[in-house]
């Protein structure tokens, strides 16, 4: 192999390999979860406490549904805090 063909071969892997690094978290598989909002921004489910990561869906859930029981489906991060939740569809669940 001739060393434009080494250089062009390295060049690709590195690029995909930033790729995926960038794009793995995109991959990460949707949760549903059912819980209550409370006050901190937080939704308390099964005993876990996710904090709702900034996004126009997720803060529309922390500001006008405190202390509702919500059903909502998003993606789930690990945070400084803890998990994080990054709310991409939510509903009030009647009791």
């Amino acid at each position: 192999m001739g060393k434009k063909v080494k250089k062009l071969i390295t060049s690709f892997v590195i690029i995909s390999v930033v790729l995926w690094i960038i794009c793995f978290p995109a991959l990460a598989d949707k949760v549903t979860l059912v819980g209550e909002v409370n006050d901190n921004q937080e939704i308390v489910a099964e005993d876990q406490i996710y904090t709702v990561g900034d996004s126009a869906v997720g803060d529309d859930l922390v500001r006008n549904y405190i202390s509702q029981r919500v059903k909502v489906v998003g993606r789930i991060v690990e945070g400084e805090e803890g998990k994080v939740i990054i709310v991409e569809f939510f509903e009030v669940v009647e009791e």
